[in-house]
């Protein structure tokens, strides 16, 4: 009898791997940035998925900064995906701040289509939607920041375009603000290249919005597909998947003050506790190590060699250089504030062989 073949899920993926923010919207809620993955933690959480049967068709770089001010990143990222891709489409979303710069290396580098977010083509009118922005390094003062902006997303757009790369439009419709722009926007980036344009926003009629753009281009309204949290975030609870442990690397560290609790930042633990099976199978805390001392990168790199049997390490927070040092190891830093021994019974597959308590 001819077995069914296995039921493949087909996603659309974001990697949030751009560190660097370059804006701040006037709308936008004050909060801290939160963490980016690293290139290795991406493309591993790629692997993981393609590898539980997931079809991933496009895979598109965004967040949770923007990717041409996290340019290295950026860039040791598409260099790594085409290894894991498996022909997925590669698309990244941005600001456009120096997009003229890195247009012609995003076309070497793979890169399908860019995303470039338009709000407006008038100076006065990014006044009001911006609180900021950072060009470069350092943030300028608004007047010449809008100015920058508006000239450097034009440009981008059209070195984009000769790039061969497909260039879209997501305009953020602020009512009251820029929602009698929707036209001149989709017009003047038309000229320059631009192919499609994506509208969002609440309290307009987008789909009238859409329309009036579409005379230019090719328009609809956004809708947002829902994000998977990536693995080693705590919004994730380990899911969709999980590193696991493997016979040279069967244990795992936990950066935690009292024992109980994933509660402490990596920084600032100066001790793991080290779990992993005991010869009966059972799942123990087996020891307890002292970080090394030091500023990085040599601190992580000692880290990384006093934790050699482990493929994961808890903490709540951790730097982005801790992260990349220990992935390029082998060992994923999972980021949580969950109790201990659930987060242990979950690597080791909910506790199928038994735990000690």
């Amino acid at each position: 009898m001819t077995k069914n073949p296995p039921h493949r899920v087909s996603i659309n993926l974001t990697l949030s791997i751009a560190p660097n923010v370059n804006h701040c919207l006037r709308a936008a809620a004050e909060g801290k940035t939160p963490p980016a993955m690293i290139p290795a933690e991406a493309v591993a959480w790629l692997d993981d998925l393609q590898g539980g049967g997931k079809e991933i068709p496009a895979i598109e770089l965004c967040g949770p900064g923007d990717v041409l001010a996290s340019w290295p990143a950026t860039r040791a990222c598409l260099e790594l995906l085409p290894a894991h891709a498996r022909g997925s489409r590669i698309s990244l979303t941005t600001l456009g701040l120096n997009g003229v710069v890195h247009a012609a290396d995003l076309a070497d580098l793979g890169v399908d289509r860019v995303t470039v977010l338009v709000d407006t083509v008038n100076q006065k009118t990014a006044a009001k939607i911006y609180r900021w922005i950072r060009p470069a390094r350092k943030t300028v003062p608004l007047p010449q920041a809008t100015e920058i902006l508006i000239q450097d997303q034009a440009e981008a757009v059209q070195s984009f375009t000769e790039a061969g790369i497909q260039v879209a439009l997501r305009t953020t419709i602020q009512q009251g603000i820029n929602e009698d722009e929707i036209t001149a926007i989709a017009e003047k980036m038309a000229e320059l290249g631009a192919t499609v344009m994506e509208i969002t926003g609440e309290g307009a009629d987008l789909e009238k919005l859409a329309r009036q753009a579409s005379s230019h281009l090719t328009a609809t309204v956004f809708q947002p597909e829902p994000d998977l949290p990536p693995p080693g975030t705590p919004q994730s609870g380990l899911t969709p998947v999980t590193p696991k442990p493997g016979r040279e690397r069967p244990n795992v560290a936990v950066a935690s003050s009292n024992g109980m609790d994933v509660d402490l930042h990596l920084g600032q633990a100066g001790k793991l506790l080290i779990y992993g099976p005991r010869d009966d199978g059972l799942t123990c805390l087996l020891d307890t190590r002292d970080t090394p001392p030091g500023g990085s990168p040599d601190r992580w790199l000692s880290l990384a060699a006093a934790i050699p049997d482990c493929f994961a390490l808890l903490a709540s927070h951790a730097g982005e250089a801790p992260r990349q040092y220990l992935a390029k190891e082998g060992i994923r830093v999972i980021l949580t504030e969950d109790q201990i021994e659930g987060m242990v019974d979950v690597l080791y597959g909910g506790g199928k062989k038994g735990k000690c308590k």
